[in-house]
């Protein structure tokens, strides 16, 4: 597991001898018996970090909507290229080398901008939408072959956080539960950051529920600035702090899912909270043939499918590896994968059996996702019982340390 890399002149390694010197400044934040105990490393991290999402990718055209004065520039050496006073609704693609838009109300196209590489799309005080949805970070264009690009957004992370927690939980449950999740996010995005560093963008947004960054309520806000720099840690290494919705009452194994070594605070544990959402136990039937058609689409070749197992069970109940016997032989995938082929609104997660019922499957099975981590559900009712949110990340996280890294 990567260890952090710190940008300042303080090593991390300062970091670990000083905590075993019992000098770090602890930070306790409401209670006397320092049950809530936040290490506080002020020389990690001066502001916070800029993160970059991919939006889309790999498109031939999107949507895009400026309602301020905007500036384009050339991502890498920050040259102003044009400074515009505002975009009307338009198609935006990409044709012989040469950003066009069209307005939406009309078939003439219109020059935007030449890309001699990728640009950047900002505004200081409004925000650019993008396919409905609206950011006020930095767009980034980055052209592609066939004329087609992909859109990123550079935003600092804790202007992120809030449309990643408005995305994932209810934003009208427990402020508990609530500041649990955006610990978790902050923490995975943040171990996103660091193993992509080198790499265009950070974070996907299929990783996440992201639903923006300019259209943020007031709650989510001030869930995300009372954690403002708070990360979990294991021996003081960031690590994934994955979650999912219902666990169905035992989380997973890492290495399960996703074939990734196995650390406590990611091993699985039992949860008994979750037992309220739909999603606890469920039941599936599909077609044989409506699988075949999805492998096969997926580029998993299988024809006639005879039978379907699943091997490798973890403690939660969530399979590694999906078997399938098939009249061209026996083929084995990722379960998560299986999952996500056959449609994760069919299979909710990788806890299930499986009975062959003549020209069909039926699965029954347990929770909603992937199983790792936080439970979301289970924080609900955690919280909703009066534990608070350090409560809640250690139960689901055992071993972890509370870090504030800026």
């Amino acid at each position: 597991m990567p260890t952090i890399n710190p940008k300042t002149r303080c090593a991390f390694g300062c970091l670990i001898f000083v905590c075993s010197m019992i000098a770090l400044l602890v930070s306790c934040l409401s209670t006397s018996n320092n049950a809530e105990a936040v290490y506080k490393y002020d020389n990690y991290l001066t502001n916070p970090p800029n993160i970059r999402v991919l939006l889309h990718d790999n498109i031939k055209k999107v949507e895009i909507e400026i309602d301020q004065p905007y500036s384009i520039s050339d991502f890498n050496s920050n040259k102003i290229l044009a400074n515009r006073t505002n975009l009307t609704k338009s198609t935006m693609y990409l044709e012989s080398g040469d950003f066009r838009t069209k307005i939406l109300a009309s078939d003439t196209p219109k020059f935007f901008v030449k890309a001699n590489g990728n640009i950047s799309i900002f505004t200081d005080n409004g925000f650019v939408k993008v396919n409905k949805t609206k950011y006020c970070g930095k767009l980034i264009l980055v052209p592609k072959g066939n004329d087609r690009f992909s859109v990123l957004e550079e935003i600092g992370i804790e202007e992120y956080l809030p449309g990643v927690l408005e995305g994932e939980m209810p934003i009208m449950w427990n402020d508990e539960a609530l500041q649990a999740q955006v610990i978790a996010v902050r923490t995975y995005a943040i171990y996103k950051k660091k193993i992509n560093d080198n790499a265009l963008y950070h974070i996907n947004k299929l990783d996440l529920a992201y639903k923006g960054s300019y259209m943020i309520q007031t709650k989510a806000t001030e869930i995300v600035d009372k954690s403002r720099g708070t990360v979990m840690v294991y021996d003081w290494k960031l690590f994934p702090g994955h979650f999912h919705s219902t666990c169905g009452g035992h989380t997973e194994d890492i290495s399960l899912v996703f074939n990734l070594n196995s650390i406590p605070p990611l091993s699985g544990v039992e949860c008994d909270y979750c037992n309220n959402s739909k999603y606890y136990r469920w039941k599936k039937k599909l077609g044989k043939i409506e699988i075949q058609n999805k492998l096969n689409a997926a580029k998993v070749d299988v024809k006639k499918i005879r039978n379907i197992k699943t091997e490798q069970i973890g403690p939660g109940g969530h399979c590694s590896t999906i078997k399938i016997d098939h009249a061209g032989g026996t083929k084995r995938v990722n379960a998560n994968d299986f999952r996500l082929m056959i449609g994760p609104k069919n299979l909710r997660s990788t806890s299930f059996n499986i009975k062959n019922s003549g020209n069909s499957f039926v699965f029954q099975g347990r929770g909603w996702g992937h199983g790792v981590g936080l439970c979301q559900y289970g924080a609900q009712n955690m919280a909703k019982s009066g534990f608070r949110w350090f409560d809640i990340l250690r139960h689901y996280y055992p071993e972890i340390d509370l870090v504030k890294i800026y």
